[in-house]
């Protein structure tokens, strides 16, 4: 047994792999695990992952054919044993305090998450923190997860991301999270930070950045994202789904709509390469009752009030919403489509 389980995805970061790790062994914080896996890359990191678990006896490794991210993430999860759950991108690097100062915070209050602030690294260097917020301890109890999803999930100003947060292991395994496959969502840690979500009590925030994110043109987020529209509408069903079976659907019923309508689907339908899949992924999900649940309530009132009251969202935002809504319930889904991305859909 040990405090954290850091765990760190490897897929073809040969080039980065080593200042990743050269950052987590040289946290202050000594009482941890690093789990490496192996998702099946074809250049050098097993090599490199060999060379530092010689080094280091707190080095744990997987090796196993490629599945993707979320699958690597899941490996890690599986042989985990720290009281605390950390990630850590292969081709990022991370401040020596990190661990330190976050199970300092979880300890101090007694928080189920922990979650930090972030830098990118791009061409240009080491930029500013990138998220703007307070070191605080929130009581979302008393707070209210729908006001949460309103002042800090809805408008980015906590990150959503895997490698943002400490998690309590406990809690992933008393409720069977993991996360889904990549093949069949988009945005797989947010999907897991919302699941997450409902089952916090506190949140203990530090404003101070870091993660150090790199930027690379070959990267998961750089390339081009195929079937984005059924990935990003496939998570909004689950998310609505996994609320209901955690009894949360309730308190949360006029934020799910609008939080998957304008920071899930529409964002797939906008930037999905491939308009015939986006059209084809809509007609078929369309016949989920889930989604169709969550398109009627966004012709109903309260969802957009709250939305534009929450959120600074204009009426146009709003009357697109209920026509999205409407034509897609009708079966319209070029007509939809048409409202997010602004193009003429061929009749």
């Amino acid at each position: 047994m040990c405090r954290v389980s850091v765990i760190v995805p490897i897929y073809q970061v040969e080039a980065y792999l080593p200042r990743c790790l050269d950052s987590i062994l040289a946290q202050t914080f000594e009482d941890f695990e690093l789990i490496l896996v192996d998702d099946g890359t074809k250049d050098s990191c097993p090599r490199i992952m060999e060379e530092y678990a010689r080094r280091d006896s707190r080095i744990r490794q997987v090796h196993k054919e490629n599945g993707g991210l979320s699958s690597a993430r899941n490996a890690g999860l599986d042989i985990a044993r720290g009281e605390f759950i950390a990630f850590v991108d292969s081709d990022d690097y991370i401040d020596s305090s990190l661990l330190a100062d976050a199970v300092a915070a979880a300890d101090a209050s007694g928080a189920e998450q922990v979650l930090w602030n972030y830098r990118y690294v791009d061409k240009r260097g080491v930029q500013d923190a990138y998220l703007h917020f307070d070191d605080e301890v929130i009581d979302l109890d008393g707070l209210g997860l729908a006001n949460y999803f309103y002042d800090y999930w809805m408008p980015y100003r906590h990150g959503q991301e895997a490698w943002s947060k400490l998690y309590r292991r406990s809690v992933i395994e008393e409720n069977g999270l993991r996360y889904a496959p990549n093949d069949e969502i988009f945005a797989e840690d947010t999907l897991f930070s919302a699941m997450y979500l409902l089952h916090t009590h506190k949140i203990a925030a530090l404003s101070k950045p870091y993660v150090y994110y790199t930027q690379r043109g070959d990267s998961l987020m750089g390339k081009k994202k195929p079937r984005l529209a059924r990935r990003l509408t496939t998570l909004s069903i689950r998310l609505c789904d996994y609320a209901r079976a955690a009894g949360r659907a309730q308190e949360l019923q006029n934020v799910l709509p609008v939080l998957c309508y304008d920071k899930l689907i529409a964002k797939g339908i906008r930037l999905d390469p491939e308009p015939e899949e986006v059209y084809a992924a809509m007609e078929e999900l369309g016949r989920n009752a889930t989604l169709r649940d969550m398109l009627r309530r966004l012709l109903g009132v309260m969802p957009l009030v709250m939305y534009t009251l929450r959120t600074g969202k204009g009426i146009r935002s709003q009357v697109r919403a209920r026509l999205f809504a409407a034509r897609w319930l009708r079966g319209d889904v070029r007509g939809a489509a048409a409202l997010i991305d602004r193009r003429e859909a061929a009749r």
